[in-house]
C-alpha cells in the first residue's frame, strides 16, 4: 500500500475542488465553527472540591516569598517524598 492512499479515504468529491479536507464522520459545512452561535462571552464552572478550599494565608504566603527571595527557604527531600507518597496513597 502506498502512504498517499492513506489519506485519499477522508476527501470526498466536494472537498476535493475546493482543497479542504473534512473530518472522517463529519461533513464539510459542519466541521467549520457556526459564528451565529457564538456569543462572545466565556464561562467557566469551578467544582464544588475547589469551592471548599480554604484561601491561602496572605501572610504565610508572604513569608515564604521573602524566603523564596532571600535564598533562606530550604525543604527537605525527605519532607518532600513523604508529602508526595501521602499524596498519591490518599488518590
Amino acid at each position: 500500500m502506498r502512504i498517499d492512499d492513506l489519506n485519499r479515504a477522508s476527501v470526498t468529491p466536494s472537498t476535493e475542488q475546493s482543497g479542504a479536507i473534512a473530518p472522517q464522520g463529519v461533513p464539510a459545512k459542519e466541521s467549520s465553527l457556526d459564528k451565529s452561535s457564538v456569543s462572545g462571552s466565556d464561562q467557566a464552572e469551578v467544582s464544588q472540591l475547589a469551592q471548599s478550599l480554604a484561601p491561602p494565608d496572605s501572610g504565610r504566603v508572604e513569608q515564604l516569598r521573602l524566603q523564596v527571595q532571600s535564598g533562606s527557604y530550604n525543604v527537605s527531600a525527605d519532607a518532600v517524598a513523604n508529602a508526595l507518597i501521602e499524596a498519591h496513597l490518599n488518590d
